[in-house]
């Protein structure tokens, strides 16, 4: 890019290189392209802001997804997957495989892309993943979460660099308007994808989109519903801060994959805090595509104000109250608990919670699930103690198989061969410098 050009003409190189700050961390940044005007652009920005800056920089690997919804998904992918290579940035097609369809379409289609995406990044060799959400983006994001009544992390809508599982996600474009990329791309003549999705009246966004011009008369611009959620984002990390220093003194992450929060303490927190400490590790442990329903939130909290003991089922979590303790689980039974194979030398990560590694010494392949209660009733060769754990962590906690027999299982002290099961949740009393647990 040439840093003599018009001041006028976007992106000058002033204001590219703080757009990509959020790089420099990171030795491999995944880049998510669906063919879309945004994520071209993010890809063709992300590489000039990489020529600007010269040696050293982060290497780019672009992730495209074959999703199944349409006919021209598979043509799609490969458009992009052409630009990329043209580009010279390696670039990997992902398929979604078909799945049963639960809850709504494009809320289902967007966990698997996440979950894709962040295989295929971890594969990769990357520790970031950057997507090419705009301003537009955010206000009708914000828009959204006040229809549902969302409280102050809702309606901060999206931020800049948050977390997902152990990855970081990135997205640069949050302050930029979607005209700034489309007339870019026209400049530069880049062709781009459009989505019939976008338009499809049946989905929430499409409907939003279309009432922008008029919420803009009225001052409600993309620009100025930006600044609100800027400014909740401020206020959003005020209170996370109150939510790690409480974690930190309350919290214990057991290696079995489940929370136990001291309930004295707990109680005693404003209630606000205590809705953000059992939202954080309900999401780590539950399904943390999406956030927790509050509304659920505000009714376990109130039980455990009235009562001595209590159990909810929320989002893929088992909650419980006891009279010293509150032991958040994943829920077993519930769709989701994956079952892999994983041969000698590999790593997966099982629930996103638990890394497991098998020795490439190790004599086949074995299969990881979760622990049924049908196991306990076999003669399990190798149990070295009776389980301590509650019975719902347990029957939520991995176990690797050879056949019929029974390889290792943390949870009943079981480990035939040497596996290793590292747990993916954060140390609450492990707080970083940054803060971020």
């Amino acid at each position: 890019m040439d840093a003599s050009q018009p001041i006028d003409v976007w992106p000058s190189l002033t204001d590219l290189l703080p757009l990509f700050d959020c790089y420099r961390n990171h030795q491999c940044v995944a880049l998510a392209v669906s063919g879309g005007p945004d994520s071209v652009a993010l890809m063709h920005l992300s590489g000039m802001w990489r020529d600007a800056i010269g040696r050293p920089a982060p290497t780019f690997i672009v992730l495209t997804l074959d999703h199944g919804l349409r006919a021209a998904a598979a043509g799609e992918a490969n458009t992009v997957a052409a630009a990329a290579a043209a580009l010279g940035l390696p670039v990997r097609i992902l398929t979604r495989a078909a799945a049963p369809r639960q809850g709504g379409l494009q809320e289902q289609a967007r966990n698997d892309r996440y979950r894709l995406l962040a295989d295929a990044a971890r594969t990769a060799g990357a520790t970031a993943i950057a997507t090419g959400h705009t301003a537009e983006d955010q206000a009708e994001t914000l828009l959204m979460r006040l229809a549902r009544g969302s409280g102050v992390d809702g309606l901060s809508a999206m931020s800049a660099i948050s977390c997902y599982q152990d990855l970081s996600l990135l997205r640069p474009l949050l302050g930029v308007a979607k005209s700034q990329l489309k007339d870019f791309l026209a400049r530069h003549h880049v062709p781009w994808i459009e989505d019939p999705s976008n338009t499809d009246m049946s989905f929430e966004r499409p409907r939003l989109r279309i009432l922008m011009p008029q919420l803009a008369a009225a001052g409600l611009t993309a620009k100025a519903l930006g600044r609100s959620t800027t400014r909740l984002a401020r206020a959003r990390q005020a209170l996370e801060a109150a939510r790690r220093e409480a974690d930190q003194r309350l919290t214990s992450v057991r290696s079995e994959g489940y929370v136990s929060i001291d309930r004295a303490g707990f109680e005693a927190l404003p209630e606000e805090i205590r809705l953000r400490v059992l939202q954080h590790w309900i999401g780590l442990i539950g399904n943390p595509c999406t956030p927790a329903p509050m509304a659920k939130l505000e009714r376990i909290v109130a039980a455990s104000s009235a009562l001595e003991r209590y159990r909810s089922s929320i989002h893929y979590c088992l909650v419980s109250g006891t009279r010293e303790r509150i032991l958040i689980s994943r829920e077993p039974g519930r769709a989701g608990l994956p079952i892999e194979t994983l041969q000698p030398g590999g790593m997966l990560v099982w629930d996103h919670r638990f890394r497991i590694t098998l020795p490439t010494d190790a004599i086949g392949a074995v299969v990881v699930r979760a622990l049924q209660r049908a196991d306990l009733v076999r003669d399990l060769a190798g149990l070295a103690r009776k389980p301590s754990v509650p019975r719902a962590a347990l029957f939520a906690s991995p176990s690797a198989w050879r056949a019929e027999t029974l390889i290792a299982c943390p949870a009943l002290g079981v480990m035939a061969e040497p596996l290793t099961f590292d747990l993916a949740l954060p140390d609450p009393k492990a707080i970083s410098a940054a803060g971020m647990v």
